[in-house]
């Protein structure tokens, strides 16, 4: 599925697994430098297509697309119909390796359960109007885990639904050039020495 995702999308493979994976290592550095604990993982469905995040992981990545991506009134695609979070899971999590992986879901655990001090509830838990004002508290924090969580799990909701052709169309975009060009990828070849 990975391979079909990479070529459907029309993108580098290895430039865009890079900045995903930057996005999350960014994430995941924040959590594990803090010192948080493994939340252990939840046994549930979850729809198809998704292999890597459990229930709770998957409720998080979903309340923030709710938040993160409203396209109600405007030409873009809703993210309903995009399959934003097996992109996510099928692009990035399943190619992770597993330290990473492992610090992310820390992360995860960590963001989720960061509104509870002020407000008592878990951030799947908030009101559009709570979880919107969270994201930029945090994304706004002096406390560089919040910070970089806050930002990181955004980003990482933001490009899973840019991955998906269909939501080129509104904004223009018809694809990489070196799809339309022809050109031949050498994927991560080094950079001429002269």
């Amino acid at each position: 599925m990975k391979d079909k995702l990479s070529h459907d999308a029309g993108l580098a493979r290895p430039a865009r697994r890079a900045f995903l994976r930057m996005s999350a290592t960014a994430a995941m550095l924040a959590a594990v430098g803090s010192g948080l604990a493994l939340a252990g993982k939840v046994e549930a469905a979850v729809p198809n297509g998704i292999k890597i995040m459990t229930e709770e992981e998957f409720k998080v990545f979903q309340r923030l697309m709710e938040v993160t991506l409203p396209a109600e009134g405007t030409k873009l695609v809703p993210y309903q119909k995009i399959p934003v979070l097996q992109t996510l899971d099928a692009a990035l999590l399943a190619t992770m390796e597993p330290h990473i992986l492992q610090g992310l879901k820390q992360g995860i655990n960590y963001f989720n359960d960061g509104p509870k001090a002020s407000t008592g509830k878990r951030f799947v838990e908030l009101s559009d109007a709570e979880a919107i004002r969270f994201c930029d508290t945090w994304a706004d924090s002096s406390e560089v885990p919040q910070r970089a969580l806050a930002m990181g799990l955004k980003k990482l909701v933001g490009l899973a639904y840019w991955a998906n052709p269909p939501t080129w169309e509104p904004l223009g975009y018809d694809g990489p050039v070196t799809r339309r060009w022809k050109l031949k990828s050498y994927g991560n070849a080094p950079m001429p020495k002269n």
